[in-house]
């Protein structure tokens, strides 16, 4: 009775399983392209084993709290609101208490009256059991369909309640109360898988075949004689409620209230009776409207809910210690598709936790690339700040891509991060024209910035050293004068 849980999600039932890894999955952990076949693991690559939607489904032992609020949604408890109201009124009626003769029997008028309103009722109520056997598991606004049509299953409702009273009068008549004790359980026993198999076949003699209740107390097991329990629970529970109220309440108003408490109770059985069904559809050959993987998937969390198949695939690589493969899935799908932010970024982090400083160099320098040609400066500068933290010597490839992300630095405020992304400009690319550029900058911060005029010095005279013929070289030489007079 316990659903086997995802090894990753553990609050979630998992669809699959891997004999071969030993792993359960869920539908956050594997994509499934073709629903002809069951997809691989992400581990070992091997088909995995379906557990079966009866797994995806929660038990409905877990449910009970959805149950007893079901009626509570608006659509139900305004039509419960609405036949109590009616039912009250109903007492207002002339001659309400007095009998009248049908061929044998008398019968009272009120129970006439009332008719009409538990005809509604019990119509509404098994709609709520079709709709929940379907996978809808909250209630759809009221309309005629739910109220009105098909009726005629009200009255196969009705000859089935009245052949169920038949047995107990008939075992009463011929047993005695032994039998007639043991009546009453056997067709209270039964009662729920008759009303079930109605609601699956729409046929009156199918539902009164012992056959065929037997067949489907079988196939739904243990859970159904629990269910029947609850039931028996639920029926104490709403005598208490109403022996509890009638000491408080006008007694005008007592067939008001225990038709509105009855009739809330009902509708508990009969959505739970419902979810029975959808949760073993499988076993009862019952066709569901609502897969069960809709149900799941409405439950996945945002993060999880933005995140591809293949990133979870790589998660669950990492998390089983498989590093290299989730490296080349990350570098496969960087290869696929460059624009995929965040699979650059876990390729990243896995290379520092791996400690692969030369992968991490290689697509570090790739993906500041990327994003300098996208106009991301800001991100491309986290990059770079989060992989120098890694490795001292990680810089963007190309020494215009350091010019720019210098500038930018410095725009930010963010001076020790420009000098040290011009650091050793001149020797990382000797031939290039913008050194002296770079090296103003510099000198520009040290002496602006960090008061450090003596360096600022050093770096100006290695530009005029070094950089005799630049257009810039007047601008370097007044810089130089400025600050030596400075320093005096």
């Amino acid at each position: 009775m316990t659903a086997v849980t995802c090894k990753y999600h553990t609050q979630n039932p998992a669809s699959w399983h891997c004999d071969s890894c030993q792993i359960s999955y869920c539908l956050k952990c594997v994509k499934q392209d073709n629903l002809n076949l069951e997809p691989d693991c992400p581990v070992c690559k091997r088909q995995l084993r379906s557990l079966g939607v009866g797994n995806l489904i929660k038990p409905y032992w877990l449910r009970l709290r959805e149950f007893f609020i079901y009626p509570a949604y608006p659509a139900p408890l305004a039509l419960l609101v609405i036949l109590t109201l009616l039912i009250f009124l109903m007492r207002l009626v002339p001659g309400w208490q007095h009998e009248f003769e049908i061929l044998f029997w008398r019968v009272p008028r009120n129970a006439l009256l009332l008719l009409p309103v538990m005809v509604v009722f019990l119509k509404y109520a098994h709609s709520v059991l079709i709709d929940t056997a379907h996978g809808f598991l909250k209630p759809s606004s009221l309309s005629g369909d739910k109220l009105f049509e098909n009726g005629l299953i009200v009255v196969q409702l009705l000859c089935l309640f009245t052949a169920f009273y038949l047995i107990e009068w008939a075992a009463l008549d011929l047993f005695d109360l032994p039998g007639y004790y043991l009546a009453v359980i056997v067709t209270a026993l039964a009662t729920p898988a008759a009303i079930m198999v109605l609601a699956m076949e729409d046929n009156l003699f199918h539902a009164l075949n012992p056959a065929t209740l037997a067949s489907v107390i079988a196939r739904i097991g243990m859970p159904y004689f629990i269910m029947f329990a609850l039931f028996y629970l639920l029926s104490i529970a709403q005598g208490t409620m109403l022996g509890i109220l009638y000491k408080y309440i006008d007694p005008s108003l007592s067939l008001a209230v225990y038709s509105f408490i009855t009739m809330y109770f009902y509708l508990i059985m009969f959505n739970m009776m419902g979810y029975v069904l959808y949760q073993y559809h499988e076993e009862l050959g019952f066709n569901v409207t609502v897969n069960a993987n809709d149900h799941v998937a409405q439950d996945e969390d945002d993060e999880h809910a933005q995140t591809s198949p293949e990133l979870r695939a790589v998660e669950i690589l990492v998390h089983e210690g498989k590093y290299k493969e989730a490296s080349r899935e990350l570098q496969q799908l960087i290869r696929k598709n460059p624009s995929d932010i965040e699979a650059r970024q876990r390729l990243l982090k896995l290379t520092r936790l791996t400690g692969d400083q030369e992968l991490h160099r290689q697509q570090g320098q790739d993906f500041i690339s990327y994003l300098i040609a996208e106009n991301k400066m800001g991100p491309a500068v986290k990059v770079y700040q989060e992989g120098s933290e890694f490795d001292k010597s990680f810089k963007p490839a190309k020494a215009v891509e350091r010019m720019d992300m210098a500038r930018y630095l410095r725009q930010s405020n963010q001076g020790k991060l420009a000098m040290a992304v011009l650091n050793n400009l001149h020797s990382d690319f000797p031939t290039f024209d913008g050194v002296p550029d770079a090296y103003l900058i510099v000198a520009q911060l040290l002496a602006e910035k960090f008061n450090d005029d003596q360096r600022a010095i050093q770096v100006l005279e290695f530009i005029l050293n070094n950089y005799p013929s630049h257009s810039r070289i007047s601008e370097v030489e007044e810089y130089l004068r400025i600050i030596r007079a400075s320093t005096h």
